[in-house]
C-alpha cells in the first residue's frame, strides 16, 4: 500500500536528532478543520501501541501524552498538542518534554498532511529530539547501537503502519 515512501534521519550540529517518514497520496486523508488535526495526531499515538502490540502504551494527562511500557516507565513524555489547519495543511506537533528515552526535554514530533502539486504528503516529522540511546557527537558508533537497532526502526515501522492507515480513509 505505501508508495512514494521515504524515510530520512540525520544527527544536528546541535546534537539532537531530525527524522522525517513521508509519504504521497493522492487524495486528503482529513479534512481541514481542528478535530482532524488533533485526530492526526491521537490516532498516531493509538497506532503506537498497536505496533508495539501494547508493549509500549499511550496515557493521556488531560491532551498531553505519554508512551508507558507496559503502562508503568514512562519512555517520552510530550506537551499539548498545537494543531493548525488550513486548505494546504492539517498538522498537529507535540513538544517532547521528558522521559527515560530523551536525554532531557527538547525537539518535537509533528504528524501532518500537506497539500503538494500532485496530491497531497502525509509525514511524521521529529525535531531536535535528543535520545538517550543515540550515540554523541565524538563517541564511538557503537555507542548508539540501541537507538540505530531498536528505537529508529520502531519509529519508522508506527509511521509505516500509521501511513497506511491514514491512506485507507482518504476523503477525497
Amino acid at each position: 500500500m505505501l508508495q512514494d515512501w521515504n524515510a530520512t534521519e540525520r544527527m544536528l550540529d546541535s546534537g539532537g536528532f531530525e527524522s522525517g517518514q513521508r509519504m504521497l497520496v493522492a487524495d486528503a486523508v482529513v479534512e481541514a478543520s481542528r478535530s482532524s488535526a488533533r485526530w492526526l495526531g491521537t490516532t498516531y499515538w493509538l497506532t503506537v501501541g498497536r505496533v508495539s502490540r501494547g508493549t509500549v502504551r499511550t496515557r493521556w494527562r488531560g491532551d498531553r501524552p505519554s508512551l508507558t511500557l507496559l503502562g508503568g516507565i514512562t519512555l517520552l513524555s510530550f506537551g499539548p498538542p498545537a494543531l493548525e489547519f488550513s486548505a494546504d495543511l492539517v498538522s498537529c506537533r507535540y513538544t517532547i518534554e521528558g522521559g527515560l528515552l530523551a536525554s532531557r526535554a527538547g525537539g518535537s514530533v509533528t504528524l501532518a498532511q500537506r497539500r503538494v502539486e500532485d496530491g497531497f504528503v502525509l509525514s511524521v516529522v521529529v525535531e531536535e529530539y535528543l535520545p538517550r540511546l543515540a550515540a554523541r557527537a565524538g563517541a564511538p558508533g557503537w555507542t548508539g547501537a540501541l537507538y540505530a537497532k531498536c528505537q529508529s526502526p520502531f519509529h519508522a515501522a508506527v509511521s509505516r503502519q500509521y501511513f497506511d492507515l491514514l491512506a485507507s480513509r482518504a476523503v477525497a
